[in-house]
């Protein structure tokens, strides 16, 4: 690595450089991280970096993960010719490498400086100006030919015999073995104090899931979005989180606050966009291309998905769906199907849960996941921590989306409703079946940034927003754990087992929630007589009960007239026969859960109700 000693750089800026140039003869973040400690008055400022030198390098997964690997790195503009080299191994040694060249983009007059980054003070301690642009070099390599569970390090760059430092990666094993992943999402910083917060939490993942395979992030790596989208908080998020990126491929989800017509999302990662290829019409294909794609990893599909492109309606949501079925229809023989996104289809936050894009694209595609059998969804967006399910979606006979809980959340804990803001609802552990329904899970953010939870008043009366009855009831943990978060995810034939932590601002990780999802038949004996509402969901009445749980009284309303309401216990005996009203009295019921069945002219529907006392 060759650079600049701090004396000649000192001259330079001493000789008129102004301070608010590009310097074609430094790297872009090295020449801004200099401006900003010669303007503190540092005494020892960053060292100055040559132009020719790479930044900004990462590994992603793309194809088959033991196979097949992305690279992506940046250059200066001007800066042409650089290459990958490769060996096997955890080596510092390239002699005898494999090279491949890079495809390079010139991306000119990106803007760098926006507004958002007054947060920082940035333009204060840089003397950059709002609007200041840069321009870059994309340099990508799809690395093929690779053998399965086998180490490997590079490094790039070349021009003028300049080269990065060395990164490494594992390929997957050609196998159903189990393996982990850390799972994070919403680092969305945009302060050296948000990029600290971040990194911090990222390290601590990295201490605390020493075999881990891959990082998945869903969505809104950094926070200033759309026209104004910053490629200084790119740039820093990169080489900030640096050890991270080294030895991880990442797993990235495009988010609403990762949106912008510089396209930097994708031009930093080298993710498959054979989606977008395989559409012919526009309304069909990702903005951004390379935001759809999947892959299998041990005995799990891994499904990404872009719902920032919700607004192009039916022609793209027909695409995924189309394209979900193909992937799954290819991999027949994976156990798990799980799915990751950013924009929630299911949350509790004050932030999002009237949202109505989410809505959208809830009553679009849950339906979608439970016909595709997806077993847990991974989101990101709304900052607070969410267990919800087991979930099962669908539509009435007049069309309407229609949810349910299945009873399959197992758990020697005791469920608590309400409680302090850190464990606002929820019971904490549990085993989740989710061969009739998905498990929808968000751990919170790996950011500064936090949300708040709703309460289940204020959830009942968002329900004209979110079309969602009984909301509250979805969520088996719920909550703001004030402090940063990421989640070790074990996959294996027999069970996912996820386990969260809370980062501190030591960065030590602590333990917080952990639970089991399983995918079984039921016993005989173990099944639960709701279940078989469940068998043809097309056929719901739509029938919900206010309130639910409860101790006295239930009402039961819905689209259909009512002929009689039997209360049924979990072993099929009927406890209870009510006609003549939507009313019924339940203080002779004992605590515990009910089959309600609802009896119309056309048919007899089954609810699940909960009594507590």
């Amino acid at each position: 690595m060759k650079k600049v000693s701090v004396l000649v750089s000192a001259l330079l800026l001493g000789f008129g450089l102004a301070a608010n140039a590009q310097n074609a003869d430094f790297t872009n973040p090295s020449w801004t991280q200099y401006q900003r400690t010669v303007k503190a008055g540092a005494t020892n400022p960053c060292v100055l970096v040559q132009k020719e030198m790479p930044y900004n390098v990462n590994t992603a997964i793309n194809g088959n993960p033991a196979t097949q690997c992305g690279v992506t790195w940046y250059c200066n503009a001007g800066v042409v010719g650089t290459k990958l080299q490769i060996v096997q191994g955890n080596s510092g040694d390239f002699s005898g490498a494999r090279e491949i060249t890079a495809t390079a983009t010139e991306l000119n007059d990106v803007m760098y400086v926006t507004s958002g980054n007054n947060n920082n003070d940035l333009i204060e301690k840089t003397g950059l100006q709002k609007g200041e642009k840069r321009s870059y070099i994309s340099n990508k390599v799809l690395i093929d030919d690779l053998t399965p569970n086998t180490t490997y390090s590079y490094r790039v760059g070349g021009a003028n015999d300049v080269w990065s430092d060395t990164y490494t990666f594992t390929t997957a094993k050609n196998s159903k073995d189990a393996f982990s992943f850390i799972y994070v999402t919403d680092t969305q910083s945009n302060t050296d104090e948000m990029f600290e917060v971040s990194r911090k939490t990222l390290a601590a993942a990295q201490e605390n899931v020493v075999d881990a395979k891959f990082l998945l992030i869903t969505g809104d790596l950094v926070e200033t979005s759309g026209a104004n989208n910053s490629e200084w908080e790119w740039e820093q998020w990169f080489e900030t989180m640096k050890a991270s990126w080294q030895t991880l491929p990442i797993v990235s989800v495009q988010g609403n606050h990762d949106t912008s017509p510089n396209a930097n999302w994708f031009n930093h990662f080298h993710t498959n966009t054979s989606f977008n290829a395989a559409q012919t019409e526009a309304a069909a294909k990702t903005a951004m291309d390379g935001t759809v794609y999947s892959f299998v990893y041990g005995d799990a599909l891994f499904m990404i998905l872009n719902w920032e492109d919700y607004g192009k309606g039916e022609p793209y949501f027909a695409a995924v769906e189309a394209w979900m079925q193909a992937q799954i229809a290819a991999n027949s023989d994976v156990k798990w199907r799980i799915a990751a996104f950013h924009k929630n289809m299911f949350t509790g936050s004050k932030s999002h849960q009237s949202d109505a894009d989410g809505k959208r694209v809830r009553e679009r595609m849950a339906p979608v996941f439970q016909e595709l059998g997806i077993d847990l969804a991974l989101e990101g967006h709304d900052h607070v921590y969410e267990v919800m399910g087991v979930l099962v979606s669908g539509k009435d006979n007049e069309g309407l989306n229609i949810y349910e809980k299945v009873d399959d959340a197992v758990s020697d804990q005791t469920f608590t409703a309400g409680g302090t803001r850190e464990d606002m609802t929820g019971i904490h552990g549990g085993t989740f079946n989710v061969k009739q329904g998905v498990l929808y899970f968000l751990n919170n953010s790996a950011g500064k940034k936090k949300y708040e939870p709703r309460s289940e008043q204020e959830m009942t009366g968002a329900e004209s927003a979110t079309g969602v009855s009984n909301y509250f009831q979805f969520f088996h943990r719920f909550g703001q754990t004030g402090e940063p978060t990421f989640s070790s995810v074990t996959v294996s034939s027999d069970a996912i087992n996820i386990a969260t932590y809370t980062v501190n601002d030591a960065g030590e990780a602590s333990l917080f929630d952990s639970f089991k999802v399983i995918k079984e038949d039921k016993k005989e004996e173990d099944k639960d007589p709701i279940a078989s509402v469940f068998s043809n969901v097309a056929s719901h009445a739509g029938f919900s009960i206010y309130p639910n749980p409860a101790n006295n009284q239930i009402t039961v309303v819905g689209s259909e007239s009512i002929e009689s309401i039997r209360i049924v216990a979990m072993n099929g005996t009927v406890l209870l026969t009510h006609t003549g009203s939507n009313v019924v009295d339940i203080t002779n019921l004992a605590q515990g859960k009910y089959v309600l069945q609802i009896a119309t002219a056309r048919a007899t529907f089954a609810e699940q109700l909960v009594v507590k006392k």
